[in-house]
């Protein structure tokens, strides 16, 4: 594998560099080489958190080229649309369904947008879309910070990581406290088995939809 981009986006405290750091230690124990670039927009204050993780073995810079990712994981709707620059027809999507509005909705009077219209703009790039409810399943694994834990089991349970699904369990469990452990495996396992599901979520949405 020449390359694999990632772009995780979410707002602050969504837990995305804990995302990027789990795939860039898991990278680097399958013998990827990786490369790991952050963005942060107020994220302290709720605002975007973007970051980018290239793997592969021809992977010298950390950017990732308009029109280039493979994958954008969103934790947050309305993030994902703000990336649409890095997609193409073949990138897959990745996004959590539960919604935090950006400050400047409310500084602006705007209402946050219809979920049907934001994944009318995703579909009309790319048909590889998953959607779920990550909160809710982060909730049953007894641990609501989960979220992103949850989203990691999605995309292993895709196939299209260049990381094996047992490694990248095991990564995450190394990278959080004890007390944790149980929850992120129960979280993960939760999302990993939600994949296909996740697929009709996404396809099921339509434009009469809030």
């Amino acid at each position: 594998m020449d390359e694999f981009n990632i772009l995780i986006v979410g707002v602050g405290g969504q837990g995305v560099l804990f995302i990027s750091e789990v795939l860039g230690e898991a990278a680097i124990k399958s013998g990827l080489n990786v490369r790991v670039a952050e963005i942060h927009g107020m994220a302290q204050r709720g605002g975007s958190v973007i970051c980018s993780v290239r793997l592969g073995k021809d992977v010298y810079s950390p950017t990732i080229d308009e029109g280039r990712a493979h994958l954008i994981l969103s934790l947050e709707p309305i993030e994902a649309l703000r990336q649409l620059k890095y997609a193409n027809t073949e990138t897959d999507f990745a996004v959590n369904m539960n919604k935090i509005a950006p400050p400047g909705i409310y500084v602006s009077g705007k209402k946050y947008p219809k979920t049907s219209l934001i994944f009318d703009r995703l579909k009309a790039v790319s048909k590889n879309i998953l959607a779920i409810d990550a909160l809710k399943l982060a909730n049953e694994a007894g641990n609501p910070a989960t979220q992103n834990t949850v989203m990691l089991g999605l995309i292993s349970a895709s196939k299209k990581l260049p990381i094996n699904t047992q490694l990248l369990k095991k990564t995450i469990v190394a990278l959080v406290k004890k007390k944790f452990q149980e929850s992120n495996k129960i979280a993960f396992d939760l999302g990993f088995k939600s994949y296909e599901k996740s697929k009709k979520y996404a396809s099921s949405i339509r434009r009469y939809q809030k």
